[in-house]
């Protein structure tokens, strides 16, 4: 079974995106996947390197408790991990539900 990005939903009380944050989200992870590819091309280690940054981007803000707003309260960062995921998800299509797909930009 095929899970459209439209079937996502946030994270933190499953309450569904917006349309406005579901485009800048996916607009922006599939912007990042089109570079990922274009520079993997010219790179043959670029895109290995790329996934474990990104991994590692993706605990930094999962594990970053020091994450606060201008007003001291914690910030949420759920929306940035979501980012991080689809980001992933697109270079290289693999899907915690579905398992691996075929790449986006093949």
């Amino acid at each position: 079974m095929a899970v459209a990005l439209t079937d996502i939903f946030c994270l933190e009380g499953n309450n569904a995106m917006t349309d406005e944050e579901w485009n800048v989200r996916a607009g922006s992870a599939t912007l990042a996947a089109c570079l990922f590819k274009s520079l993997g091309e010219s790179d043959p280690t670029f895109q290995e390197r790329f996934l474990k940054n990104l991994e590692e981007a993706y605990y930094h803000f999962r594990d970053d408790s020091a994450a606060t707003g201008a007003d001291g309260t914690p910030r949420p960062v759920t929306g940035a991990l979501e980012f991080l995921s689809w980001t992933r998800g697109n270079a290289n299509r693999w899907n915690p539900i579905t398992g691996q797909g075929r790449p986006l930009l093949k």
